[in-house]
């Protein structure tokens, strides 16, 4: 609590800084630009003429000017070759007074993209230090019918969608994905709802429709220096639609193939007094892609691995248990309510739960299948222009996990409560700005079951985290720009960490942009990594050993009963690290070209494996913690070398009893110590990341992006019983046409994947090529009824995207949409 305290101040004393109250004699200008046809115009630039104070449109078309002297006034809004005047803005001295405006301007695409994500502020995508990519509301709407976040970003640069399961997926950028990756980090509206044992985000627990989405920005490469931990190869940003400025509501029915049935609500609207409101619920139940491959089923998709083989590859061993469930069944809902105040300050408060039941996920010891899951979680958030205060709690309530290599049913229950204070300000007549803030989270993990039983660690946890952070940027010309960050990190699972970020922007013209940036970024291992205790195979049963050898015993139990076959934790583990180098090139050409090129080579240091045999021929035990075994303490010496004589005795035919796995828990109970993770070497990576945008008629479209990336290990580290795989290919791209109507809107677009191996825990095996064509279509019957057809996978190519994954084929959902 100390440190809550200390980060508490800080966050005041930021704010008190960073946010001066309206000064006597000043008023407020606020406004919002939009197009004549209607929607919002982002990245207008804003003068307020005479002075010199300039800001921009947001992408929701609003700005503001505080603490503006009385007197008259010109607001000049600019967009490319676009202008107009606002006049006679008349300001009185604690008043505020709106400057709104509706232009007939030809806008071409990039011209209105603003991103927040890569700086902590508003500025145009041109002007980012970052490779960042943005999904815009119109696009979310259009592609949104799946409810599968992750697909909105699976033709972009550079980002890796891996999918499995219907919500399995695994997104990344760069390079190294895993199950349950957690290299990149994940906000919703500020909130991180990871499941905090994992690192991972759970995309089956989203509590609102897609179309609720404002906007998702992917920032590719590392930005610890903003956000801390597991910032590693980026962040995700996802803004939903604040009820202001999408006031009215949608009723939405879905139905497809797997026998999909999917219903979701929003609505929103002005409640008076300044407070405005938003509802949004759904419910949703389909089968799945996930079939089950207990020893009945066979699993005829893989190639089943040969009785004992160890370490094997390219097979998928049987699931001795079922699928507990065959359809998946998702319930998910969430109110918000924004208080608006006469000083531009926005109060926000807002909550929601979603229930999950019946999908399937990969992990590093089997699949996992979620039966009974509930998501609670609440955010409060407090914004003004030079500051905000952010509070959220996010929990996890599951009983019921069912482990199908195992057998086991595992529990966890999370919950984490998280603060955050950050201002920012701006000086030399706004050339110069800085960011800065502070944020503390604690987090507790349970997975005891119901009879006190801990199902994937040995004890319960309860840590905490802090960190600082600040940014400075200054213009030294109107086309060169720099900005450095610096964030510093402290948690009770590892030593303080420095994360420095360091950019250079140079408008070329105003159409071409070059940007050079330095980072490093950190990942904390996860709980799992720290403190796995988890089954991977059913507990073996060597009773009858036990009972030969009970003359000797004197009623001393050994336990050899029920044997657990584990996956353990390494606390010994320490962060992994990452330098990196990126170039950046951003153009615009005749305002209907956009194109993107970045080049990044990165260092990552202390590299973290997947689950590797615990005992490995290269690097010996790879967890200290787990010796080999000792029978109890209590019995004579000659007694416990007889038992191990026993043991060591089966370790041949026909038994083949690992003996050289076993060990013992903290308890002193046997076990067998299967698998851990460790830290080793140095892993170097490199990448090309493309992409393009041409509008070749006034509402067509195409679009193509390319990424390469390469890797190379130290041959000093390389493990030759667990060589290292990035789980990525070298070569993908994509490309796709739309057209996009006022009535009608269609869009075909496909993408191609280069075969690779993958590496994760038991599923080790190569990934074929795989090409995937998806295609959605809306027709816009009237202003208030809308049918449209979302097909992914549409010439139906079976494939699997990860090894072990499921078989995916063509799903085809259609839609009818009511709004008001």
């Amino acid at each position: 609590m100390k440190k809550l305290v200390v980060v508490i101040v800080t966050a005041v004393a930021v704010a008190a800084v960073a946010a001066p109250a309206f000064a006597q004699g000043s008023g407020r200008i606020e406004g919002r630009v939009v197009r004549e046809a209607g929607g919002a115009v982002g990245g207008v630039a804003v003068t307020l003429e005479p002075s010199d104070r300039a800001t921009l449109t947001d992408s929701n078309g609003s700005y503001q000017f505080n603490n503006v002297p009385a007197g008259t006034y010109t607001v000049r809004l600019t967009l490319g070759e676009d202008t107009e005047a606002i006049e006679a803005v008349t300001v009185a001295a604690g008043e505020t007074v709106r400057a709104d405006a509706s232009v007939p301007w030809d806008i071409a695409f990039v011209d209105t993209i603003t991103v927040y994500s890569a700086s902590r502020r508003t500025e145009r995508i041109t002007e980012a230090p970052a490779a960042i990519t943005v999904i815009p509301e119109e696009q979310i709407e259009r592609e949104g019918t799946s409810g599968q976040i992750p697909k909105l970003l699976e033709f972009t640069p550079g980002a890796e969608v891996t999918q499995s399961g219907l919500y399995d997926f695994n997104f990344n950028t760069r390079g190294f994905n895993s199950s349950l990756n957690r290299r990149i980090l994940t906000l919703i509206d500020g909130r991180d709802p990871s499941v905090p044992f994992l690192g991972a985000q759970e995309w089956a627990a989203v509590s609102f429709p897609l179309d609720d989405l404002a906007s998702a920005e992917l920032v590719r490469g590392p930005g610890s220096a903003l956000y801390g931990a597991d910032a590693f190869n980026g962040v995700l940003n996802l803004v939903t639609k604040a009820p202001r400025f999408s006031r009215g509501g949608k009723v939405q029915l879905t139905g497809g193939d797997l026998s999909t049935l999917r219903g979701d609500v929003r609505a929103a609207g002005e409640l008076g007094g300044g407070w405005y409101g938003k509802v949004t619920g759904g419910y949703m139940e389909s089968e799945d892609f996930t079939v089950s491959r207990n020893v009945a089923s066979g699993g005829p998709e893989y190639k089943p691995c040969a009785p004992g083989r160890l370490d094997p590859f390219d097979c998928v061993d049987p699931e001795p248990v079922p699928l507990a469930l065959t359809e998946d069944e998702l319930v998910f809902g969430g109110a918000r309510l924004d208080k608006y105040f006469g000083n531009g300050h926005v109060a926000t408060l807002e909550g929601g739960m979603a229930t999950i039941e019946g999908p399937a996920f990969q992990t590093g010891i089997g699949r996992v299948q979620l039966v009974d899951i509930e998501r609670p979680w609440w955010r409060a958030n407090y914004n003004t222009p030079h500051w905000n205060l952010l509070g959220y709690w996010n929990g996890r309530d599951a009983a019921d996990q069912l482990a199908l290599r195992s057998g086991a049913t595992l529990v966890l229950d999370t919950e984490n409560l998280t603060f955050e204070g950050q201002g920012n300000f701006g000086f030399a007549g706004d050339r110069g700005r800085v960011v800065g803030g502070a944020s503390y989270r604690e987090e507790e993990i349970d997975s005891a079951n119901d009879q006190g039983f801990q199902t994937l660690m040995f004890a319960p946890r309860e840590e905490d985290y802090t960190g600082i952070f600040g940014q400075l940027e200054y213009g030294f010309t109107d086309a060169l720009r720099a900005v450095v960050a610096l964030r510093w990190d402290d948690s009770s699972l590892h030593d303080s960490e420095l994360s420095p970020r360091a950019s250079l922007v140079w408008a070329v013209t105003p159409e071409h942009t070059l940007r050079a940036t330095y980072a490093e970024a950190f990942q904390t291992p996860n709980y799992s990594e720290f403190f796995l205790r988890a089954p991977v195979a059913p507990p073996v049963n060597l009773s009858a050993l036990e009972n030969a050898l009970r003359p000797f015993l004197g009623g001393v139990p050994l336990g050899f009963g029920n044997i657990q076959v584990l996956a353990l934790g390494n606390d010994d583990l320490v962060v992994e690290e990452i330098t990196s180098y990126e170039l950046g090139y951003t153009g615009l050409f005749t305002r209907r070209t956009y194109f993107t090129l970045d080049y990044y080579r990165n260092d990552i240091e202390n590299f973290i494996t997947d689950l590797i045999t615990r005992l490995n021929p290269q690097l010996g035990n790879i967890n200290p913690d787990f010796q080999p075994y000792r029978p109890p303490g209590v019995l004579p010496p000659q007694v416990q070398a007889i038992i191990l004589q026993q043991l060591a005795a089966l370790q041949g035919p026909p038994f083949n009893f690992p003996f050289v796995l076993m060990s013992n828990a903290p308890d002193g109970s046997p076990i067998l110590a299967a698998a851990s993770y460790t830290n080793f070497g140095e892993v170097e990576t490199q990448g090309i990341e493309a992409g393009l945008n041409h509008y070749f008629a006034e509402d067509w479209v195409f679009e193509a992006t390319y990424t390469w990336f390469d890797f190379d290990v130290n041959p000093e580290d390389e493990l030759r019983a667990d060589p290292l795989a990035p789980n990525a290919p070298e070569n993908k791209g994509s490309v796709g046409v739309s057209y996009l109507g006022d009535v009608f809107d269609v869009s075909l677009k496909g993408r191609f994947v280069e075969g690779f191996e993958w590496r994760a825990g038991v599923f080790q095996g190569n990934v074929p090529s795989y090409q995937v064509v998806n295609l959605t279509a809306n027709w816009h019957v009237t202003p208030s009824w809308t049918v449209g057809l979302d097909v992914s996978n549409l010439l139906d190519d079976e494939h699997y995207q990860a090894f072990g994954g499921d078989i995916l084929e063509r799903r085809a959902l259609a839609h009818v949409r009511y709004s008001w």
